[in-house]
């Protein structure tokens, strides 16, 4: 199973943000989109949910299925999942409604299977993935933590089953602690054989759980390689100090 994106141009109506940029993840491994602010990041994820308002050329497939066609909805249905930067949970509902919220969009069920069961068995699945939500079920979300709020977001984010999952700037706003704990779930989450694609500004801990990295600026890649080619002062140094037009294409390090 892989996410590919080839060759995507597009941005917000005669803005373009994004140029010729092609990246791509399988399952169980996770990429690691790094770049500045304003570098095309988020642009990137939201033109691979159907969220950018232009996507001039280029393609987006999901295990061979042409993406583009496809509504926001659909894509979601489809496989895909993203969980936007802000912790974006329904506040005043609980737990567990934001959880059967994120299971509206399982796949119609099979042998008789009744929806009400479908969406219960995916809802049991994240308390066991996620102990802490079960023994706040009945919380409602804005009364949480950021941190808890944040792993809701990725449960309902999974509540379907996805088969690739798109993460933006998760550790934002979090202690460094919790956003340790954040990273060590979406380790985990690649283990289970999902393919990540991450959008992260702390680059040490992105690093440390990566398999490839590619990196934006203006829109554009001007570097991508295995992690094992990229060491976190020198990621630093060239990205965050404008210092980019040294880096290109990396293989893998001895």
């Amino acid at each position: 199973m892989s996410l590919e994106v080839q060759g995507c141009s597009g941005g917000y109506g005669d803005i373009q943000v994004l140029r010729d940029v092609s990246v791509a993840t399988s399952s169980g491994t996770i990429t690691v989109v790094l770049g500045r602010n304003g570098a095309g990041k988020t642009s990137l994820l939201s033109a691979i949910a159907g969220l950018l308002p232009t996507v001039s050329s280029g393609s987006i497939t999901l295990d061979g299925v042409d993406l583009r066609r496809m509504t926001p909805y659909d894509r979601i249905a489809g496989g895909l999942a993203f969980v936007q930067e802000g912790k974006r949970v329904f506040h005043r509902r609980s737990v567990e409604e934001n959880l059967v919220i994120g299971g509206q969009t399982l796949p119609h069920p099979l042998f008789g299977l009744r929806r009400g069961a479908q969406i219960k068995a995916a809802i049991e699945q994240a308390y066991e993935r996620f102990p802490m939500l079960a023994e706040r079920r009945n919380t409602p979300a804005g009364k949480m933590s950021g941190g808890q709020q944040q792993m809701l977001a990725i449960a309902q984010a999974l509540m379907p089953g996805p088969k690739a999952l798109m993460l933006d700037e998760p550790s934002a706003g979090l202690a460094p602690a919790i956003a340790a704990d954040v990273f060590a779930l979406v380790d985990r989450l690649k283990g289970d054989g999902l393919a990540v694609l991450l959008v992260e500004q702390v680059v040490e801990q992105a690093l440390a759980i990566a398999d490839e990295v590619i990196v934006l600026e203006g829109g554009r890649v001007v570097a991508r390689g295995h992690v094992s080619a990229f060491d976190d002062a020198a990621v630093v140094r060239d990205l965050y100090l404008g210092r980019h037009e040294r880096m290109t294409e990396r293989p893998p390090g001895p």
